[in-house]
């Protein structure tokens, strides 16, 4: 009796172990895929973006994908990489993503993102599962939101403390990026064309008045050659800019997405660091803080900007109802809470 029952004991543990190793083999057999991503890098290979972008690629190896990066230092060439299906996924600024993706390309609308707190909050709400369906537009998908830092104006003149004083002034604007043109234009501003390559370059020579961008451009460009003598840097921000990564759905192992999106969120600290660094590194003397009295101005030509926009749909009116209710649940008594023609 003794025996027979030994008997069964070996064959179940047989049984066992041979599912284990059926299992493990079936584990192993999983090889990661293979996709290609064409990695936008402003800064070229070796730069912050390098670095960030390589461990993003380990992390994705424990998502189930091998990445092979695919430096690019022109973004319009990244966006037509990706719809040609050179690379599976890409890494853009949100104007360009705006392409792929309206709701998410709404993310820098001017002013709807006030601090980097803001932006962390807007960014857990996207990576929440119930958002996965906001993340899809056609055969793209939004698999990461990644800051790229407020966006400051950088004036040749200290007497900027509002937005109503840009009016006749010169500024700097990107050829790819025709609704910051009508900005400039509502303003009141004659808008210089521009590429990634001169834009803070014309600042810095008098070719124009006014240039925008983050911190982190400050000591790179050189950009106190233009600030000299009498200029100044805005302290409030006009927008939120980001690095949004755009993958084809289609190519992307189940859960990928929302694994990588909540990466973004998990490392948001690590960007943050690097920009108020950035910041904090820029001397005192230049910045000029927007006097509280003409905040309610500023609030309020930004909304008409925003509302403009909307309406002649660039902008998603979905995201930009979610960016307000995020303001207003943390700051309730401003006006646009409780606003008939709020967002």
């Amino acid at each position: 009796m003794k025996l027979q029952k030994i008997k069964r004991m070996m064959k179940t543990w047989v049984a066992i172990i041979a599912t284990s190793a059926a299992a493990g083999a079936s584990v192993h057999a999983a090889e990661p895929v293979p996709l290609t991503m064409c990695a936008f890098m402003l800064m070229g290979e070796g730069g912050p973006e390098h670095q960030f972008l390589q461990d993003y690629q380990t992390a994705a190896l424990s998502w189930g994908v091998k990445l092979t990066l695919k430096p690019y230092m022109n973004e319009k060439v990244v966006v037509e990489e990706l719809k040609a299906g050179v690379c599976d996924i890409t890494n853009l600024t949100s104007m360009q993503a705006r392409s792929f993706n309206k709701f998410t390309g709404t993310l820098d609308a001017p002013a709807a993102i006030p601090t980097y707190d803001h932006f962390r909050t807007v960014l857990q709400t996207l990576a929440k599962p119930s958002a996965e369906k906001y993340m899809q537009e056609g055969e793209f998908e939004i698999i990461g939101i990644q800051s790229a830092g407020a966006i400051f104006l950088f004036s040749n003149d200290r007497k900027l403390t509002g937005l109503s004083d840009l009016a006749g002034k010169r500024m700097a604007i990107l050829d790819s990026a025709p609704e910051v043109r009508k900005l400039v234009v509502d303003l009141g501003m004659t808008p210089v064309s521009s590429t990634v390559t001169n834009i803070f370059q014309k600042f810095n020579n008098g070719a124009v008045d006014i240039t925008g961008g983050p911190a982190i451009v400050y000591e790179m460009m050189e950009l106190h050659k233009g600030l000299e003598p009498n200029g100044g840097i805005l302290a409030q921000p006009i927008m939120q800019a980001s690095m949004q990564f755009v993958g084809r759905t289609a190519k992307l192992p189940p859960g990928f997405g929302q694994k990588s999106r909540q990466y973004f969120v998990d490392n948001f600290d690590r960007s943050l660091n690097i920009l108020r660094t950035a910041e904090e590194n820029v001397p005192k003397k230049w910045w000029i803080p927007l006097p509280e009295e003409r905040r309610d101005e500023f609030n309020a030509q930004t909304l008409r900007v925003r509302l403009a926009f909307r309406d002649q749909n660039v902008y998603d009116a979905r995201m930009l109802t979610l960016l307000r209710k995020i303001r207003c649940n943390k700051e309730p008594t401003l006006a646009e809470c409780s606003a008939t023609n709020a967002e």
